[in-house]
């Protein structure tokens, strides 16, 4: 440190000046030094707070798309969950089509059918009593049998013991199978799954036409209708006599003619009527069915290219077919019974068997369209398939005149032609129309089968006992 002796001294002034100002300017640098690492210190701070303040924005933003993305997701996944349990439930626990319909709410309130039990034994005994039993008591009780008019007429003991029964009986035995006709569509793969939701559309449709209010009210009021309508219609002499008053030239009718009037005719007409509507409903299923784009396959074993089984709806219909023949033969037993030759009616029952088979096939023609492209395709595509083969198979085997010998039908290509060839005949031999021969004949058979009775009623019982006993001897 210079003394005081010194800084008197100029050059040591001098010297304590310039060191000062070393000392000072370096004291200013390190200064301005350490601001300046100060200052960058600040800024580096301060771009840090906005780095972490962007990628606090950004993680944000990241996470608020992230959670609606996985919202969107969530939401995509619960509507798909919902459109498979909505299928699946349709599929599985809920595949009734046809059941209920007019008169089930009636049946209901009168303790008939309960959930999960049609009890169709039951309502059918009920249904003969309650449509017959009372006919036979006034008939009696009023002194009618005088003129024997109730026993011969077998048109009156028919429909009301044979026909009513069975239109009741066919809940059981017809609805189910329809419902398996149904059903079988989806289950069988013909329908797309762009088409799925179209299907249980006309699932829910069906449903809810059948079961209508205003079709039941409707069903009804027709049946009275058309009674009404009947027995003003026909002449005293075409009414039957216990059904009339004695002693009046008007159709007055008697206690047994007011009880079929206003019970037994409107049941009987009444379940034909919803019956109708339930193959009205039925025709329209198979024409919505006949508007979706369904897969069909030429080759496939049926030879309807996979629609073969809504031929067996023929089946389904047997029932049916039973209760319209026994109608038909009530009317044609009484006739014969009052001396028309049996003769005169073979015209008819040929007429009436051949209407019957095809009301109940006539919708299988809305696939007629579905089933030609697919027999174009099929005659097109697998055609040129057996070409392409059969010119292979020609230039292998046949392009030089080597001899064969008795190992090359053992060869695979032999075998490979053989079944090929078989795949493209069954495109070929395509029907054009889901016809079940085997349904069909037994249709028609249930349709005949109430005649059998009436045909006997035309020979002597007599010639019926000699003629079985020959079968024996």
């Amino acid at each position: 440190m210079a003394t005081r002796d010194d800084m008197r001294n100029p050059m040591n002034r001098k010297y304590c000046w310039e060191g000062n100002l070393d000392s000072s300017a370096t004291i200013n640098m390190s200064t301005t030094g350490l601001t300046l690492r100060g200052l960058n210190l600040l800024n580096f701070i301060n771009a840090g707070k906005k780095n972490i303040a962007t990628l606090a924005l950004m993680s944000a933003r990241s996470d608020s798309d992230r959670s609606r993305s996985d919202q969107v997701q969530h939401n995509e996944q619960l509507d798909t969950g919902n459109s498979n349990e909505f299928k699946s439930e349709h599929a599985a626990s809920d595949r009734t089509v046809f059941d209920g319909g007019p008169l089930y709410r009636i049946q209901s309130l009168l303790g008939l059918i309960s959930p999960g039990r049609s009890n169709v034994v039951r309502r059918a005994l009920l249904a003969m009593v309650v449509c017959w039993l009372p006919l036979a008591i006034l008939y009696f009780i009023t002194g009618h049998d005088t003129d024997k008019t109730f026993l011969p007429d077998f048109g009156a003991h028919v429909r009301y013991l044979a026909v009513v029964p069975l239109f009741i009986i066919a809940d059981g035995v017809c609805v189910p199978r329809m419902n398996a006709l149904a059903f079988n569509f989806l289950d069988a793969g013909l329908i797309a799954d762009a088409d799925q939701a179209r299907f249980f559309s006309v699932i829910t449709s069906t449903r809810r036409l059948l079961n209508a209010v205003w079709a039941e009210i409707a069903v009804i009021v027709i049946a009275y209708l058309v009674v009404a309508f009947a027995f003003h219609s026909l002449s005293a002499k075409a009414i039957p006599a216990w059904l009339l008053a004695e002693n009046t030239a008007t159709t007055t009718p008697s206690p047994a003619g007011w009880w079929g009037l206003l019970v037994s005719m409107p049941i009987l007409v009444a379940l034909q009527l919803a019956w109708l509507w339930r193959f009205c409903l039925w025709t329209r299923f198979v024409w919505a069915m006949s508007r979706l784009n369904l897969r069909l396959v030429p080759m496939h074993p049926d030879g309807a290219g996979g629609l073969r089984f809504i031929g067996y709806s023929s089946q389904a219909f047997t029932v049916l077919a039973t209760a319209l023949g026994a109608l038909a033969a009530g009317r044609v037993a009484s006739e014969i019974y009052a001396g028309a030759p049996v003769t005169s009616y073979h015209i008819f029952v040929i007429i009436f068997t051949v209407g019957v088979v095809v009301f109940f096939n006539a919708p299988l023609l809305f696939f007629l369209n579905h089933l030609v492209k697919a027999w174009r395709r099929g005659t097109l595509e697998y055609g040129a398939l057996a070409d392409k083969f059969g010119i292979q198979f020609e230039r292998k085997w046949f392009a030089h005149d080597a001899p064969l010998d008795e190992t090359v039908l053992e060869r695979p290509d032999f075998s490979s032609a053989t079944d090929l060839f078989q795949v493209v005949d069954r495109a070929y031999a395509m029907w054009l129309l889901p016809l079940h021969p085997k349904s069909i004949i037994m249709l028609a058979v249930a349709t005949l089968l109430p005649f059998l009775p009436v045909a006997l009623m035309a020979a002597p019982f007599e010639v019926i006992v000699n003629k079985l006993t020959g079968l024996l001897f």
